[in-house]
């Protein structure tokens, strides 16, 4: 008897959120993971024996840079992948029987919750926004074709024993019950001075992680040269060309928490998971808008009301025209932390669910927002 989680493999956030969760179930309740994320991330996270199965279920968006949504390419990957699903869903639930499914969490795929609603077990989904309100989103900006995708999400959605609402959410009206656990973010340790050593850097030298995500930012790479010998740069992929005072960090050296937490400010665009390690660690973040993306509504609505949070509009971002911006950061470890700390009530729900078979007897619903 197990839980299986399907996970996104759309970016690194859902499974940087699923890991603090499902780390933290206990030992004895066996656990399989199905999803397109790298496997080497969840084996250095989770410690603890699990399953893994690669592959995917849903699509996310398609996308041709870290803050740019081609809608219409959106709108054929999930019919394709629509179509697979269809296909596949009577030897899934097989699978899911075969497994002893008991439980199935999603975060943030909509067809497992058909699934458990065929197989007669729970399924709670973990999010702080669906594809339906990306899809929604697309539909009236960009690509018609996406409005009633997002309405045929949303129903799947409702299929829901429980949604976990992690914090900076969407209002997701459509699932039927939901409980607020609150931002999940992974703990991390302020290793300041083993990064200094491993940069070969001078104590003074402030140091700003710059983080692309999976399909790069356009930026003007060489101008990072403008900001030395101030400024020393971490990224933890490649640039076009080399520059000076910009060094490529292993991912083997530090846990990405814990880099977060060791440098004087994240550079990036506004993704869930980063934004819960900067508020939790207190490191500010520099950011620039993100069209497309619904949730980047809630996000910078949380970093706004956040002293740290310095939003830049695209151009001045994507130019590296940051001087003003970065001359007016706080002091290191001047800026309050937020709490992060879902992971374990999430933990805590999904493992009481997990052995009633039901949403418990002491479950207390949270209101959705407004």
């Amino acid at each position: 008897m197990c839980i299986v989680a399907y996970v996104s493999g759309h970016g690194f956030g859902h499974s940087a959120r699923e890991v603090e969760i499902l780390r933290r179930l206990p030992a004895d309740v066996p656990l399989v993971v199905k999803t397109a994320a790298p496997e080497w991330f969840w084996r250095s996270e989770v410690a603890r024996p699990f399953t893994f199965v690669a592959d995917t279920f849903d699509v996310g968006t398609v996308q041709t840079t870290s803050v740019d949504v081609d809608a219409r390419a959106t709108l054929a990957a999930y019919e394709e992948i629509t179509a697979r699903n269809a296909a596949r869903a009577d030897g899934e639930l097989a699978d899911l029987a075969r497994r002893g499914a008991r439980l199935i969490v999603t975060d943030v795929p909509s067809f497992p919750l058909t699934l458990a609603a065929r197989l007669g077990v729970p399924g709670v989904c973990v999010a702080n926004f669906t594809w339906s309100d990306i899809y929604a989103e697309l539909g009236e900006s960009a690509e018609p074709g996406l409005a009633p995708v997002a309405e045929r999400l949303a129903a799947e959605y409702a299929h829901a024993t429980l949604l976990l609402d992690a914090g900076l959410s969407l209002p997701m009206p459509y699932f039927p019950h939901r409980a607020n656990v609150g931002i999940v973010a992974r703990p991390h340790a302020d290793r300041r001075g083993e990064l200094v050593r491993w940069l070969g850097v001078d104590d003074a030298t402030r140091i700003a992680l710059l983080y692309v995500g999976n399909w790069d930012l356009p930026l003007s790479w060489p101008r990072l040269e403008n900001f030395a010998p101030d400024w020393h740069f971490v990224s933890l992929s490649p640039p076009p060309a080399p520059v000076a005072n910009l060094t490529v960090l292993p991912q083997t050296v530090l846990r990405h928490p814990d880099l977060v937490a060791s440098c004087d400010v994240v550079i990036s665009k506004p993704g869930y998971g980063l934004v819960g390690e900067c508020l939790s660690s207190g490191t500010p973040l520099l950011y620039c808008p993100r069209t497309g993306f619904a949730e980047y509504a809630a996000l910078d609505a949380a970093l706004s009301a956040w002293p740290g949070g310095l939003r830049l509009g695209a151009a001045d971002f994507l130019a590296l025209n940051w001087r003003a911006a970065l001359d007016r950061l706080p002091p290191r470890g001047s800026l309050p932390k937020i709490t992060a700390d879902g992971g374990p009530r999430a933990a805590a729900l999904l493992t009481q669910i997990y052995w009633e078979g039901k949403l418990p007897a002491n479950f207390a619903e949270t209101p959705g927002l407004p």
